[in-house]
């Protein structure tokens, strides 16, 4: 390690400072300094310079940046890695971490939320209520929520947390995730199945998979189609998991009830992506992760483990353990 450790936050206007970082890093190192520069990973060479460790809340990081800063952690305070290049970072001994569980009750609150938004008609009677209709049956039929199947696709922290809430009201739950035990699955009160039985299955399908190249646009046409005509989907993960253009397709022919989207394929949206002018669809700006608490937790968590790694621990949050031999 340097005498002084350097740590550069990659995208400071997230939270609008680094203070809260400053002072969890001053009060696990003894000599350090932070700074907030922002700008992309093509910036990152030429304008960050050498640093120890890179703090990234959405900023990926490639190889070449890896390089040009010389940094042996990158930390990415978020529970997604996408973007950060891990096979370069591991060949690198470069240490890459994440905040794995700080904001699981606040996503499963937000897809229960919009969930229930739809099971329940609520975009369309409001819609309708602007339009000075006042008619039960604009949203009809609505099944009660005993009668309705979340489908999970991916049953990690987040796919539990959620599972627990939709169990807890009532809904019948069942689960794909080829990387969890069916037994565990089971130990949660939840059916595992295949992903063809949950695309049949799922009255409301419910993303909570991270962005790999196996997830990435994994909701395409052809599983959209597989979905019963009423169905409703919801994203709460990473936007280009969801082919937005056949969700588009399949609500203008009416293939389906709704959408709720707290992530999208591009974020923030271009104001003439249609997607944000329907009352079929609720769009929230990436904010499932966010309340007061977890914004104090995720910052002094992602700190944490980023020391920690940094210091060459093996962390829960290390995504990359293989590079601490290194």
């Amino acid at each position: 390690m340097n005498e002084t450790t350097r740590v550069v936050m990659l995208d400071p206007d997230w939270f609008g400072d680094v203070e809260a970082e400053r002072e969890h890093f001053e009060s696990l190192l003894d000599d350090v300094v932070v700074e907030g520069i922002d700008c992309t990973d093509e910036e990152i060479p030429d304008r960050v310079g050498s640093a120890d460790l890179l703090l990234s809340h959405y900023t990926g990081v490639s190889a070449e940046s890896m390089d040009a800063t010389g940094c042996s952690v990158v930390s990415r305070y978020a529970t997604g890695i996408d973007g950060i290049d891990i096979a370069a970072a591991t060949d690198r001994g470069i240490r890459v971490t994440r905040v794995p569980h700080y904001c699981n009750d606040e996503v499963g609150m937000h897809a229960l939320s919009l969930m229930l938004a739809f099971a329940r008609g609520i975009p369309t009677y409001d819609a309708a209520a602007v339009d000075a209709r006042w008619e039960f049956s604009d949203a009809a039929p609505l099944r009660p929520v005993s009668e309705l199947t979340v489908g999970l696709l991916a049953f990690g922290n987040k796919g539990r947390a959620t599972a627990e809430k939709a169990l807890s009201l009532g809904f019948d739950v069942c689960a794909y995730d080829p990387y969890v035990e069916d037994a565990t699955i089971e130990a949660e009160g939840v059916r595992p199945v295949g992903f063809e039985t949950l695309l049949s299955t799922a009255d409301i399908l419910s993303i909570h998979a991270p962005l790999t190249d196996e997830t990435e646009e994994m909701i395409d046409a052809d599983a959209i189609a597989r979905l019963h005509d009423d169905a409703i989907i919801i994203n709460t993960a990473r936007g280009d998991i969801l082919d937005e253009d056949a969700l588009l397709d399949a609500l203008d022919d009416d293939r389906l009830r709704g959408a709720g989207l707290d992530v999208l394929q591009q974020e923030p949206p271009s104001a003439e992506n249609p997607l944000l002018d329907r009352n079929d669809v609720l769009v929230t700006p990436h904010a499932a992760w966010y309340s007061t608490r977890t914004a104090r937790i995720l910052r002094r968590q992602g700190t944490e483990i980023a020391v920690e790694a940094y210091r060459g621990e093996d962390t829960e949050g290390i995504v990359n353990p293989d590079a601490l031999d290194l």
